[in-house]
């Protein structure tokens, strides 16, 4: 069982994910869980506080799984294919909308996302490419600290850069795929010969991510 705060979150989250910060209220997420404002504004004290700690939960959750990506005995390859699914299952659910406002506004929770890639994600990434290039699953004329800028790029761009010109045109029905299939291109960008051939297979035998971004 999910606690209040928990409860509140999980339906606050659900809520800015699909229609925004600006058009979400405190009234939609109190309805839809049956309590009242007052018992929401208990536990945060106005929306963009609520709006913060959805984003801030969302990152200690990709945080968390990045470190037990990192830290488990699997090969290279396995763990870049985690990392793939590890995105796909945060990022699905998003929609244009709360991008948008986050491209748009710079709230504290822009910065603290900014923080996240340039501290957390990027130094658990940093590992992980290390275990490429002892593996020889990455290129050679690949240098490591090009690697880190290019997947900051990569996220940067989805989070902060993309949302603003992406075109209006089936918006719904693609744009929650656009980091993945970003990422998945960046990742077989890294690799040599070898790596690519492990990396293809693994990911042909995942019909959950071959269906969407294959």
């Amino acid at each position: 069982m999910l606690d209040k705060r928990e409860r509140i979150l999980a339906s606050a989250f659900a809520h800015f994910s699909t229609k925004g910060y600006q058009e979400t209220t405190i009234n939609d997420i109190a309805s839809s869980l049956k309590m009242s404002k007052k018992t929401i504004y208990f536990q945060f004290k106005h929306k963009e506080e609520l709006f913060i700690e959805v984003g801030r939960d969302k990152l200690e959750a990709i945080v968390n799984m990045s470190e037990k990506i990192i830290s488990s005995n699997q090969c290279f390859i396995v763990k870049l294919i985690n990392y793939l699914e590890m995105f796909h299952e945060h990022v699905r659910h998003i929609s244009i909308h709360v991008l948008r406002d986050l491209c748009n506004d710079k709230s504290m929770l822009s910065k603290i996302l900014s923080d996240h890639i340039n501290s957390a994600l990027l130094d658990r990434f940093s590992v992980l490419i290390q275990q490429g290039y002892t593996e020889k699953m990455i290129d050679d004329r690949v240098e490591p600290m090009v690697a880190l800028v290019m997947y900051k790029e990569a996220l940067c761009s989805f989070l902060f850069g993309k949302p603003a010109d992406y075109p209006t045109i089936k918006l719904e029905k693609e744009f929650h795929v656009f980091l993945s299939k970003q990422l998945r291109s960046f990742f077989r960008g890294l690799l040599s010969r070898d790596g690519t051939t492990q990396f293809d297979e693994l990911f042909d035998n995942l019909p959950h991510l071959t269906k969407t971004y294959g």
